[in-house]
């Protein structure tokens, strides 16, 4: 891969069509090949593609993606090769065994009495939440960090050629969008999730409850917060919950009535609503439990404090829960769970 930069200018410039090309190509392809080589920046050679004229640059452009196709398609083989690697044979099996011992480290800390319980959630089961989505989602750059060097440099050689072929494009308004780059990087990333050992049930639940949550309006931030949980459900080994839009519901509406009649409580002082309960029945559903937070708008931030917190995290974490709805009013948040 050491020599990449000269094989592909040496297939533009040696191409026919391109030796008759005007010298300006020939002098901005000459100097990228040197940037190149000497791992320069070339923002200056992308700026001066815009003083071409249209054919030259449609030249260009037809000569460049002779090429740029095999490139890219190389460094991709060579990175999906490397990743089936790091999860198959030897590899996964100590995977394997990470993730069982980290799932029975975090299953140890949720049955603890309530006293040892709150140290131990940070000291023990963040880290193995932290180790499980390591090892269970699995990312591109995980997957280049462990290869080391050489995959790297052929990475960053492949993206920066993307990112001429993207200037080439730019400049001519060309009818493609340019995400050169952008496309390497979400095939790395598709890759990386191909290999992902989560729950295949679970991951469909998930990708329903975004269509639920569409279908129902549900809003943006409480889909998240759902999606959150049930991401971290997944990795330790639990059923994805179901998104209940009439959970949402009533939750967003017991986040209103303690913004509004300022109380934090699970016990509202509206009539007919006093208790999870009964909030879950005027929305037409049932209720086995409930969180309440306030404090930020984000629902990450009402997910971390839930999952810090022993009786909330075992909420969270219950074998015995099918439903879920998030509800959020200001920086007041609901969780409601269901069987």
């Amino acid at each position: 891969m050491r020599h990449l930069p000269v094989t592909l200018l040496a297939l533009l410039l040696g191409a026919p069509v391109m030796m008759a090309a005007p010298r300006a190509t020939d002098e901005i392809l000459s100097a990228l090949q040197t940037r190149l080589e000497n791992n320069s920046g070339f923002e200056d050679l992308i700026e001066q593609l815009s003083n071409l004229e249209p054919r030259e640059l449609k030249r260009l452009q037809a000569e460049y993606d002779k090429v740029w196709p095999r490139l890219r398609d190389g460094y991709l083989t060579v990175f999906k090769d490397e990743a089936r690697k790091q999860h198959s044979g030897t590899a996964r099996q100590a995977n394997q065994k990470a993730i069982r011992e980290a799932r029975e480290n975090f299953h140890a800390v949720r049955i603890m009495p309530e006293g040892p319980m709150k140290a131990a959630i940070i000291a023990r089961s963040e880290p193995a939440v932290g180790l499980l989505r390591e090892l269970l989602l699995p990312s591109g750059e995980r997957i280049l960090r462990i290869a080391g060097d050489p995959l790297k440099k052929q990475r960053s050689q492949i993206l920066r050629l993307g990112e001429f072929r993207d200037g080439i494009l730019k400049a001519a308004i060309a009818i493609e969008d340019a995400e050169s780059v952008a496309k390497v990087k979400a095939e790395e990333q598709s890759v990386a999730e191909d290999l992902s050992d989560l729950d295949r049930n679970g991951l469909r639940i998930m990708e329903n409850n975004r269509k639920i949550a569409e279908a129902a309006m549900v809003p943006e931030a409480e889909r998240r917060g759902v999606e959150e949980l049930n991401q971290m459900r997944l990795l330790v080994g639990l059923p994805a919950l179901i998104l209940d839009p009439k959970l949402c519901d009533a939750s967003r509406g017991h986040s209103e009535d303690m913004a509004t009649l300022n109380f934090f409580s699970h016990t509202s002082p509206v009539p007919g609503k006093q208790s999870p309960g009964q909030r879950a029945g005027l929305s037409g559903t049932t209720s086995s439990g409930e969180n309440i937070f306030m404090g930020s708008t984000s629902p990450k931030s009402a997910n971390r404090g839930w999952f810090r917190s022993p009786g909330h995290h075992r909420n969270m974490f219950s074998p015995g829960h099918r439903r879920v709805g998030l509800g959020q009013y200001g920086s007041h948040w609901t969780q409601m769970f269901g069987r």
